[in-house]
């Protein structure tokens, strides 16, 4: 784990969604958006395959074919 600082337009926030009304709301905020990230990004590696994954499937599929005729 990591601490930073972000500086924030509290006024703009508050303006935009009243909720966000004190530091300890944005900080959770934030947190939650970070953290939303993070777990995309994790998708996102794991969704792409290596070249031999990729050419099991080509092969897989082209035998497929050929053997339906």
């Amino acid at each position: 784990m990591c601490t930073i600082t972000v500086n924030v337009d509290e006024a703009m926030l508050k303006e935009m969604d009243p909720n966000l009304s004190d530091k300890t709301a944005i900080r959770k905020w934030v947190q939650q958006l970070i953290d939303l990230r993070i777990q995309q990004m994790e998708l996102e590696d794991n969704e792409t395959m290596d070249l031999e994954e990729a050419r099991a499937m080509l092969h897989e599929t082209i035998r497929k074919v050929y053997a339906e005729g």
